[in-house]
């Protein structure tokens, strides 16, 4: 298998990790993981007993996908990994398994270019993607957060200016109210003197009436007695 420079992702891989995300958020970033690996640089395999190196960790289906895409280019390492895949199910140690599938390729293939291509090849692909995906990661948020934070900043501003509109009619109803309490309370004094006033001048004309019933009572029984002289001496 001969190396290839072709940079171009396959078509979809966008579609296809965002399918994923679900399964990728409870799994560990596959692009901050091969970040680490790259700074702390890329080994060739350990010479330790099988029995002693860890099992590799299950990757979620977003990785799964990231990593199919990083490694789609034909590489001395993809070489590798093409003859390992059958022999999984065959070779159970993984040392033996490696040795196996790098018999077949060593002819074409050293130690240093399968090296080189997973770190001059591959962890630079997984950084084109890494940036390729935090574009697209902004496109989705311009689309998706972008009309809702512009609708929540235009609902925000009616809130508040709802609030304060209820302020000021609260403010100007409260003071129409003391308004008209004032006018009711000018309102109750003014009925209380009117209704003392009242009172009084009934009283007064009252006394009054009593005053001219009994000038007309003295009246009349002067005029009886006048009417019973003029009988008394003429008739």
């Amino acid at each position: 298998m001969t190396d290839s420079d072709d940079t171009a992702t396959r078509p979809g891989l966008g579609a296809h990790l965002w399918g994923a995300v679900k399964g990728a958020l409870i799994d560990e970033d596959p692009i901050a993981a091969a970040r680490r690996a790259k700074l702390k640089g890329v080994q060739a395999p350990a010479r330790a007993p099988a029995a002693a190196a860890s099992a590799p960790a299950t990757m979620s289906p977003m990785a799964q996908a990231l990593m199919a895409q990083v490694l789609s280019k034909a590489t001395a390492y993809t070489a590798l990994t093409e003859k390992l895949g059958p022999l999984e199910a065959i070779v159970v140690d993984e040392r033996t398994r490696y040795q196996a599938a790098y018999a077949l390729i060593r002819s074409s293939r050293s130690v240093d270019q399968v090296l080189q291509a997973i770190a001059m090849q591959h962890l630079p692909a997984l950084e084109a993607e890494a940036a390729r995906f935090g574009a697209q990661l902004a496109d989705k948020e311009r689309q998706e957060i972008g009309a809702r934070s512009q609708e929540l900043q235009a609902l925000t501003a009616n809130i508040e200016a709802a609030a304060q509109q209820v302020a000021r009619l609260r403010e100007d109803t409260e003071a129409r109210i003391r308004q008209i309490e004032a006018t009711v309370a000018r309102d109750r004094e003014r009925q209380s003197l009117l209704t003392r006033e009242i009172d009084a001048k009934r009283d007064e004309l009252a006394s009054v009436q009593r005053q001219f019933d009994a000038a007309a009572t003295s009246v009349a029984q002067a005029l009886d007695a006048a009417k019973a002289t003029v009988l008394r001496h003429l008739a």
